[in-house]
Parts: C-alpha cells; structure tokens; sequence
C-alpha cells in the first residue's frame, strides 16, 4: 500500500513524501525508522477526508470573519433571550416592523366637506 505523508522538515518548511509497505499497521513504524513525524497521512489516491482544502491569508481572514460573525450573533442572542426587558424587545421589533399609524384628521382641501359624514383617511408608515 502506498501512504502520501505531509510532514515538516528539522528547519520547519513542509514537506511530502510517498512511501510503501505491506499493511496499514506498518506505516508509523516506518515513518518513525525515517525520522518522520506525520502532519498529515493518507492513502495514496484516496480522497483528502473531504475537508476545505484553500489555504492562504483570504482563506485565514474569511475564517476570521465567519467565527467573529458568529460570535456577535450568539452574544446579541443571550443578551436578547436572556437580558433584555420587554419594553427593549417591543422597541427592537418595532424597529423592523413599523407599525402603520391611521391619520384621522381633515387635512384641508382635501378633505371631505363638513357635514357629510365622509372621513378622510392618511396611512403612513
């Protein structure tokens, strides 16, 4: 069986080799009769474990984002659930759903003559 091994070298750079043996059970002790210690061991061919493979200072700065993303929503979560008062809460749903206010009164020219029982009727929001 042949294994591809990701390892770092004595003055720190990476690096990767492929070696063979008999069975699974032989690898490690083959690794370490070359002085290797594995980052990263596989089967030759194999599929990596399906896991993100990108790397670079984007790929580290995304990452960064998501998590702090992540962070303030589960912090706005327990101050919202478990600190806010319910007067805070009202305002904040407010906030994203206004509510439409009904404006009853006459508003000059175009209102409806006194008398008539008409109503002038202005929706805002």
């Amino acid at each position: 069986m042949k294994f591809e091994v990701a390892y770092r070298t004595a003055d720190g750079k990476m690096a990767e080799t492929t070696i063979e043996v008999a069975d699974r059970n032989a690898v490690y002790s083959e690794l370490r009769r070359q002085g290797i210690t594995p980052i990263s061991l596989h089967e030759a061919g194999a599929k990596k474990d399906g896991k993100f493979a990108a790397s670079g200072p984007a790929v580290g700065i995304a990452k960064i984002v998501f998590m702090s993303a992540l962070l303030a929503l589960a912090a706005f979560a327990v101050w919202y659930f478990v600190i806010a008062d319910e007067g805070t809460k009202r305002h904040l749903r407010n906030l994203v759903t206004p509510s439409t206010k009904v404006d009853m009164r006459n508003h000059g020219t175009d209102a409806p003559r006194k008398g008539t029982g008409a109503v002038s009727v202005k929706i805002s929001e």
